[in-house]
């Protein structure tokens, strides 16, 4: 989930600046070099000749060009003023300066020339050299602006304003998120998007957000691997921020805020958080804002266990890049697996209890066995394999038993938090699953329960 159709404009919009750039250096050698270099080119003879005899009027060709360099200016500060409406609305006044600061290399260009025609229009240029100058500097400016115009989809998209506020956030420990405006970003940038019902911004930032979380390393946090109010505050606050509005969203938004919530659960049980501890829940506030809508809960595991077990579009699993990062630890860390399906087993409880009190009848029940039998598909047939070819060393060959301790440890969890005496034939449809993964990833014969009538 990482490449979006802008990444191709986005690069085209560098290369238009790099040669605008190369224009504005090739008319300094231009103007203020060819005409003192003594050579037997044509080329060069010609740059060194005088205006006063070639019969050139140059102040009307001055005149153009200011002319035509203040209309420019006039385009790009309309398009620049709605630009920045649009970014303080769709994500944050926050990233209002970034958007001004991508504005710099154009407004250089543009003073810069726009001060030395002004300079010719007084003191008239003498050679012909010159004037060449003033059109190399001419194009530059044409082609920043353009480069400029062709950035501001990216500037204004929802992966952009995600992965600049990442920028900050990674520099920072996690206890000190909240009072960085990127964290805000990561918000509001969501919530508005849920809002207004685009899950493609959702989307975009969504893959960014989590994929930021799981490989970020705070190293200090995962060392005292204790609870910390300010790091809790920290993580369920943006879980709980990025998921307003999105019960009234389309069911692609909890999908996808799925690999948000993902994100957190690794990161939460790297720093040492007690994922399973319900006076410090970190995801109640996401949960209460679906409460109303308990449909979209399916849609938000789903995307929870997609991000989790699934490579999409050349990105790894979040469970292969999470042991991948974490290699250092030592084997018996409980937050390698045995945390993880804790956290795991947790979600899954706080899905079933809301589904439990919105629907009376066997419903629940079902969905809910549907659900942990879709995780289990998923460990068995793309987490395992996946895993299973990372063995080229000592480190890999861990990570590729690890899939199969982890789909024991959800399990347990998930038969010690059922029903009692409720929904048993869901429960061993439950059970069954896990026998058949199981065997199907350790090459065991399966064993199957049934119910017993009697």
């Amino acid at each position: 989930m990482n490449a979006w159709p802008l990444r191709p404009a986005r690069r085209a919009g560098s290369l238009l600046t790099y040669f605008g750039t190369f224009l504005l250096l090739l008319g300094c050698v231009v103007g203020w070099g060819l005409p003192h270099l003594s050579n037997n080119l044509p080329l060069l003879q010609r740059s060194a000749t005088p205006l006063s005899g070639a019969g050139i009027d140059a102040n009307g060709f001055l005149g153009a060009d200011l002319t035509a360099l203040a209309v420019i200016i006039a385009v790009v500060i309309g398009f620049n003023a709605t630009t920045l409406q649009i970014a303080g609305q769709e994500h944050s006044l926050a990233l209002v300066r970034a958007v001004l600061l991508s504005l710099g290399p154009f407004l250089v260009c543009w003073c810069a020339t726009t001060g030395v025609a002004l300079v010719y229009f007084l003191e008239p240029p003498i050679y012909m050299a010159q004037l060449w100058q003033v059109m190399l500097w001419f194009g530059a400016v044409v082609v920043l602006m353009i480069g400029y115009l062709w950035n501001l989809p990216w500037r204004l998209s929802g992966e952009y304003a995600a992965l600049w506020a990442i920028r900050e956030l990674r520099r920072q420990p996690i206890s000190q998120w909240e009072s960085l405006d990127g964290f805000s970003v990561l918000q509001s940038g969501m919530a508005s998007a849920s809002g207004r019902g685009d899950f493609g911004t959702v989307r975009s930032m969504a893959a960014v957000v989590g994929a930021f979380l799981v490989g970020h390393r705070d190293r200090r946090a995962e060392l005292a691997n204790v609870y910390d109010r300010a790091r809790y505050r920290a993580l369920k606050n943006l879980l709980t921020g990025c998921s307003q509005n999105a019960a009234q969203a389309p069911n692609a938004i909890s999908y996808y805020l799925g690999f948000v919530l993902a994100g957190v659960l690794l990161q939460a049980t790297a720093v040492g958080h007690p994922v399973d501890d319900d006076d410090h829940d970190l995801y109640s506030g996401i949960f209460r804002e679906l409460r109303q809508r308990p449909e979209r809960l399916d849609a938000l595991w789903t995307g929870m266990r997609h991000g989790l077990c699934r490579q999409e579009r050349r990105r790894d699993p979040y469970l292969l890049v999470y042991w991948r990062e974490h290699g250092s630890w030592t084997s018996d860390d409980p937050r390698r697996v045995t945390r993880l399906g804790e956290g795991i087993g947790h979600v899954f409880a706080d899905c079933q209890h809301i589904m439990n009190m919105a629907w009376v009848d066997d419903n629940a029940l079902k969905d809910s066995a549907d659900m942990i039998t879709d995780l289990y598909r998923d460990f068995a047939i793309h987490l395992g394999p996946v895993a299973s070819r990372e063995r080229s060393g000592r480190k890999e060959a861990r990570i590729a038993d690890m899939p199969l301790v982890l789909l024991d440890a959800v399990h347990s969890n998930v038969i010690r938090n059922w029903p009692k005496d409720v929904g048993e034939s869901s429960r061993l449809e439950v059970v069954n699953a896990y026998e058949a993964r199981r065997a199907e990833m350790s090459g065991q014969p399966a064993v199957r329960q049934v119910v017993m009538i009697g």
